[in-house]
């Protein structure tokens, strides 16, 4: 059994690194997998944060030098590389209806959101896969949806309260129709809360899933919560604040608050099918 844990996101950014060092026998650059995974320079630099903060790689930076990168797991022990730009064979079309959602982040100022287009047959878990992906989280920490006083989740050995299993419920299971609300919890240590609105249910044969539109990034992932979040932004938009050189280190200086890009999130959504 394998010494390292990791995700099946983190999984192939720990290939394309090993891969791409073996045959430039060189490390990539951030842009490297920027261009491969075609995600935008935030989502780069907070995975490999991630892998680093997880022991899968290490990074090292000499003066006046690009930091490098170094895959801790055994080369046998990492999945084969997929080319997200392959193409793949078509789904066949849901029959199920579509629902359009607003993903709403709570309590964030101005507001964080996305509309998404989901069949109604997804299952919970797949529906998590989505959400992660239209937001831009990185899938790192444990999650769960809350409809009324029903949990639905992964069960974990750790949870000290009954998660009903979400791969067995479906989307059309816990939605009655237009206007339903429920909330879906991210990190249940920082505790990124979000309101998912069904505005509303469409006639099967959409394109799904899709992000239609969506205002504002991503928070980094471990930042501390929403409040968190307002210290980070308050700092980075602070020369003179005691944390500004420490979060700029962080994030990098490419992190915008204010963008979002819905192409890029569907250009992922499609691998997801």
């Amino acid at each position: 059994m394998s010494d390292f844990d990791y995700t099946e996101k983190q999984g192939q950014y720990l290939a394309f690194i090993h891969n791409y060092t073996v045959i430039h026998g060189e490390p990539p650059a951030q842009t490297d997998m920027q261009r491969f995974f075609r995600v935008s320079p935030p989502s780069v630099h907070q995975m490999v944060l991630r892998l680093a903060e997880k022991g899968l790689i290490s990074i090292s930076r000499e003066p006046g030098q690009a930091r490098a990168l170094r895959v801790l797991v055994p080369p046998q022990e990492l999945p084969l590389l997929r080319d997200p730009r392959a193409k793949h064979p078509q789904k066949k079309a849901s029959s199920a209806p579509v629902y359009q959602i607003k993903v709403t982040l709570e309590a964030s100022v101005p507001p964080i959101w996305r509309r998404i287009l989901v069949p109604g047959d997804v299952t919970l878990e797949r529906l998590h896969l989505i959400l992660q992906v239209a937001m831009g989280w990185t899938d790192s920490h444990l999650h769960m949806f809350t409809v009324g006083t029903t949990v639905y989740g992964e069960p974990h050995p750790d949870y000290d309260f009954e998660v009903q299993d979400e791969r067995r419920v479906r989307l059309h299971q816990i939605v009655p129709g237009e206007g339903f609300r429920f909330r879906y919890e991210y990190d249940l240590g920082d505790s990124w809360m979000h309101t998912l609105l069904v505005e509303k249910v469409l006639e099967p044969g959409q394109p799904t899933p899709v992000c239609l539109a969506g205002e504002r990034a991503c928070p980094p992932e471990d930042v501390g919560g929403v409040w968190g979040y307002e210290e980070f932004l308050a700092a980075i938009r602070d020369p003179e604040h005691p944390e500004h050189w420490e979060y700029r280190e962080w994030i990098g200086d490419t992190f915008d608050p204010e963008a979002f890009d819905p192409q890029e999130a569907n250009a992922v959504l499609r691998e997801l099918g």
